[in-house]
C-alpha cells in the first residue's frame, strides 16, 4: 500500500495511487461510511442509514481481516480507487491475484494457464468459473485476477486445516430451544443433489479432501458453540425481492451467477429462517441506493447475464450460452421491445447506471478525491444535487405494466433486442455457440412475423404473443427515414438504422439483481438481534445475509466472517 514490495516479491509495479491517497485510518473510514452528507447521482444517501455499531466494528476489523486472509494464501494487488460504498476520502480497493505458472500451487501463488482459463478465449475451467483477468497493471507480468484467486485460496487453506464440507445440502431452518427464546441449538438441512446437466452424474467439487459423503434425506446438525449464517442474500427470490421493488416479482429475471449458484442460491434462506426464530431486520431500503442491485445488463442472449462464463466449468450447461457483451454502445444497434413487442424507452439510455460513490468521487460529492470534505452540508445542498443528478429511468420503464400484464401478478414479461443481418455485419457479432444457443434466449427468422412466433413458442417466460412487433419494426423504419424518433428522441444521441435485411434476430435483454441489501439485523459482534433489541444466543450472520451496511464487494462479507468467527469460538461449548 505504501509502495513497498510484498514479502514474496510478486507485486512489481509501482503504486497506483499517491501516498496521501492511501494514507488511511479507522476513524476516517468510519466517518466515510456513516457520512450523512453524501447523496449519490440517483438522489439516494448511501452512507446515512448504515448501522453505526455494525460499521464501526467493520472498520476496526479491516486490518486484522486483511492479515488473516494473507495468512491463508490470499495475495493482494496494489490499491486503486475504492469499491462502491467504501467511502469517498481514500483509495481502498485491492484485488486478489495468482501468478501464471507450470502448476496450480496455492501455497506458491501460481495457477496454470489452463486453470486460469486464459489459453482459449472461449473456454473456462473447473478451477475458475469465469476466465481470470490480466492483472499486470496492478501486480506485474503474468498476474491474473478475479474471485477465484480469493475463494480457491481460502478453500485450499480450510481443507488443509481439516475443515469438513457437507455438499448437496440445502439449509432449511434454525433450531432454537424455544421458538422465540433460548439458545440456538443447530440447523436442519435436506438433501439437494446437483446433477451434471449433460451426464446426469452427481457433481463433484474441484478438491474433495474433507468432503463428507452422506445422502440422508434430512440431517439435524447440532452447533457446539454457534451457528453462523453466511448463505448470501435474496437476489434470486422473487417474492422477497418484491418487498423492495414489486415489479421484480417477475421470475423471468434472476440473479447473477445463477448457473454456478444453483436453484437455491441467493434464495433469502438466512432471512427467512431468522424471521422464524424472532430476528429483526435492518437496512430494508438500501437496495434502492446501489446501482448493481438491479440493472439492465449489456450481456445479451443468456439468462445468466451478469458474467461471461464459458464452457469448461461443469455448471455451464445450466445456462447453455455465454451471451455476448455488446457494451453500452451496442444498444445503438437494435430496438428494445417488451413482451407484446412494443418499444418502451430510448434504447441508448437503457444500460446507463449512475456512479457508485467510491473514491475518487463518481460525481457523488462536489469535491473529488482528496478534495472531498466528509460531513459537509455542501455535499447535499440542493444546487449541487440538481447539477449532479443522473438517474435514467430505463429500468423502471422496462419493468412497467404493459398490455400483456395480466392479473393477479401483472408481470411485465421478458425484454428483447430486435435487429437484422445488417446490424450483425456492421458489428461483426458472432451469433454462434458458445455465445448463443438454442436455449430460448436467442431466435432467428426470415420474417418479423415468424420471429415473433418463435419467441412466443420458445421462451419459457413469454406468456403472450408479441402482437405489436411487426408494427413496431415498421414504425421504427419510418422514424429512420424521417431522421426523428418522436416517441423517445433517440436521434439526439445515437445513429438510427433500419431493420429490413433478413434474417432477423432476437436476443434476450436481462434485468439482473446482483447485490442484496437489507437483511437480518446484527450488532458489532455479528450476533443476530431480535425485535426487542436483544441478542439471539448462539446465532451470528454476515455478508449479504445481514442488512444495515450499504457496501458492495467481498470485503464486507470477509470482515463480517472474521468478526463472527472470532466471537463464536468464545461461546460456551454445548
Amino acid at each position: 500500500m505504501k509502495g513497498e514490495a510484498d514479502q514474496e516479491g510478486l507485486v512489481t509495479v509501482a503504486p497506483m495511487e499517491a501516498p496521501d491517497e492511501v494514507d488511511d485510518n479507522i476513524e476516517l473510514l468510519f466517518t466515510d461510511i456513516t457520512d450523512w452528507s453524501v447523496v449519490d447521482p440517483k438522489g439516494q444517501s448511501p452512507y446515512r442509514y448504515n448501522e453505526r455499531e455494525l460499521v464501526r466494528a467493520w472498520a476496526e476489523n479491516c486490518p486484522a481481516t486483511r492479515q488473516f486472509l494473507m495468512d491463508n494464501y490470499v495475495r493482494f494487488s496494489r490499491v486503486s480507487s475504492t469499491h462502491g460504498g467504501g467511502g469517498l476520502s481514500r483509495a481502498r480497493l485491492a484485488t486478489t491475484f495468482l501468478m501464471l505458472g507450470d502448476e496450480t500451487d496455492i501455497k506458491a501463488g501460481t495457477v496454470t494457464a489452463e486453470d486460469a482459463g486464459v489459453v482459449d478465449p472461449e473456454r473456462a475451467s473447473p478451477f475458475a468459473p469465469v476466465q481470470m483477468n490480466n492483472a499486470s497493471r496492478s501486480v506485474g507480468p503474468n498476474a491474473v485476477a478475479n474471485g477465484a484467486a480469493l475463494s480457491r485460496a481460502l478453500e485450499f487453506s480450510a481443507r488443509e486445516k481439516g475443515v469438513e464440507f457437507m455438499l448437496h445440502r440445502c439449509f432449511d431452518e434454525i433450531v432454537r430451544k424455544e421458538r422465540f427464546s433460548g439458545r440456538v441449538l443447530g440447523i436442519t438441512a435436506h438433501y439437494s443433489p446437483r446433477l451434471h446437466p449433460e451426464t446426469g452424474e452427481l457433481m463433484r467439487s474441484y478438491w474433495q479432501n474433507g468432503n463428507i459423503d452422506e445422502r440422508q434425506e434430512t440431517v439435524n446438525i447440532r452447533a457446539r458453540q454457534a451457528v453462523i449464517l453466511a448463505s448470501g442474500g435474496h437476489a434470486a427470490n422473487p417474492e422477497v425481492r418484491s418487498m423492495f421493488y414489486p415489479a421484480l416479482r417477475e421470475p423471468a429475471f434472476s440473479t447473477s451467477g445463477q448457473a454456478l449458484l444453483g436453484p437455491v442460491g441467493q434464495d433469502a434462506s438466512a432471512l427467512i429462517a431468522g424471521l422464524k426464530v424472532g430476528a429483526n431486520l435492518a437496512g430494508m431500503q438500501q437496495n434502492l441506493s446501489y446501482s448493481t442491485t438491479f440493472h439492465i445488463s449489456t450481456r445479451l442472449g443468456t439468462r445468466d447475464a451478469y458474467t461471461g462464463m464459458m464452457p469448461g466449468h461443469p455448471t455451464f450447461g445450466f445456462r447453455g450460452s455465454a451471451g455476448f457483451n455488446v457494451g453500452n454502445s451496442g444498444f445503438e444497434e437494435f430496438i428494445a421491445v417488451n413482451q407484446v413487442g412494443k418499444r418502451f424507452f430510448n434504447e441508448v439510455r437503457l444500460p446507463v447506471r449512475p456512479g457508485t460513490n467510491g473514491y475518487p468521487g463518481d460525481r457523488g460529492a462536489p469535491g473529488r478525491g482528496l478534495d472531498h470534505t466528509p460531513l459537509d452540508w455542501r455535499n447535499c445542498r440542493k444546487e449541487w444535487i440538481r447539477q449532479m443528478y443522473n438517474y435514467d429511468h430505463g429500468l423502471d420503464a422496462a419493468l412497467a405494466l404493459n398490455e400483456g400484464s395480466e392479473p393477479p401478478d401483472y408481470y411485465s414479461g421478458p425484454l428483447w433486442a430486435i435487429f437484422d443481418q445488417d446490424a450483425v455485419d456492421r458489428n461483426g457479432w458472432e451469433l454462434r455457440y458458445p455465445y448463443v444457443s438454442d436455449n430460448g434466449y436467442f431466435f432467428r427468422a426470415d420474417t418479423i412475423e415468424e420471429l415473433a412466433e418463435r419467441i412466443h413458442a420458445g421462451h419459457e417466460f413469454q406468456r403472450v404473443a408479441l402482437s405489436h412487433l411487426a408494427e413496431t419494426v415498421s414504425t421504427w423504419n419510418g422514424y429512420v427515414e424521417a431522421g426523428a424518433d418522436p416517441e423517445f428522441e433517440r436521434e439526439e444521441e445515437a445513429p438510427m438504422n433500419p431493420i429490413r435485411t433478413p434474417p432477423f434476430y432476437a436476443l434476450s435483454i436481462m434485468v439482473v439483481w446482483h447485490d442484496s441489501y437489507g437483511g437480518l439485523r446484527v450488532n458489532g459482534r455479528q450476533q443476530v438481534v431480535d425485535m426487542q433489541g436483544q441478542v439471539i444466543p448462539g446465532l451470528y450472520a454476515g455478508g449479504e445475509a445481514v442488512g444495515g451496511f450499504n457496501k458492495h464487494g467481498l470485503g464486507k462479507g470477509h470482515v463480517h466472517g472474521f468478526i463472527a468467527g472470532t466471537h463464536a469460538v468464545e461461546e460456551p461449548s454445548s
